[in-house]
């Protein structure tokens, strides 16, 4: 037990395991989420295209999906 006239003594100081460098987290994020957001264009652009190209066939063979001029009988219900 220490007395008020001993010093008490310290423990090793260990690096804070919680400390972040708030400009490199940032920096990477915004890196991140840039390329996420190009990368989610690029995919809507390119489906767009596709489905473009084809709409002078009657069937949109990148969509999958019967455009309702080709049903047979007229396409009547």
């Amino acid at each position: 037990m220490a007395t008020p006239t001993e010093t008490p003594t310290t423990a090793p100081e260990e690096p804070d395991p919680f400390y972040y460098d708030y400009n490199t987290v940032q920096t990477v994020g915004m890196t991140l989420a840039t390329i996420l957001f190009l990368l989610g264009i690029l995919i809507i652009i390119s489906k767009k295209v596709k489905c473009r190209k084809a709409d002078s066939s009657p069937t949109c063979k990148s969509c999958k999906s019967e455009l309702p001029s080709s049903a047979p009988g007229g396409g009547g219900v």
